[in-house]
C-alpha cells in the first residue's frame, strides 16, 4: 500500500494521539486536528488523501465540517471515514449524503481493523 497522507479530526486527545501513532508506524504522513475548524485550516496546506473524521467534537462536529468541506474548492477530494462512539441514524445517513465514504463504529475498530479499513478505501 502506498504512504498515505491522513488527516485524524479527533477531539480526544489519547484517541487523537494512538490514531497518530498507529498510521505513522504503517508508514503514513499524519496530520491531526481537534475540531472541524482546525481541521479546515489544515487542508489547504495538507491536502489528506484520507481524512479520520470523529462525528461529535465541539466548535464544528464531522456534519458541520461536512457542510463546509462540500463547499470548498479544492484540487483534490480526500476520502473521508465518518468515526463515532454514537450510532446515530440520523447523522450518519446526512453524513453520506454530504460526501462521507464509510462510516465505522470506533468501538469495534481495533489497530488492524483501522489499517484495514485504510487499505480498502485508498483502493
Amino acid at each position: 500500500m502506498p504512504n498515505l497522507k491522513i488527516l485524524v479530526v479527533e477531539d480526544e486527545k489519547v484517541l487523537n494521539s494512538a490514531y497518530k501513532t498507529i498510521l505513522e508506524k504503517t508508514g503514513h504522513e499524519v496530520s491531526v486536528a481537534f475540531d472541524g475548524n482546525e481541521a479546515l485550516e489544515i487542508l489547504p496546506q495538507f491536502q489528506p488523501d484520507i481524512i479520520l473524521l470523529d462525528l461529535k467534537m465541539p466548535n464544528l462536529d464531522g456534519i458541520g465540517f461536512m457542510r463546509v468541506y462540500k463547499q470548498l474548492d479544492l484540487k483534490k477530494r480526500s476520502k473521508i471515514i465518518l468515526f463515532s462512539n454514537f450510532d446515530l441514524q440520523k447523522e450518519i445517513d446526512e453524513a453520506f449524503k454530504l460526501g462521507v465514504d464509510k462510516y465505522v463504529l470506533k468501538a469495534w475498530a481495533s489497530p488492524k481493523d483501522l489499517i484495514k479499513i485504510i487499505e480498502d478505501i485508498s483502493q
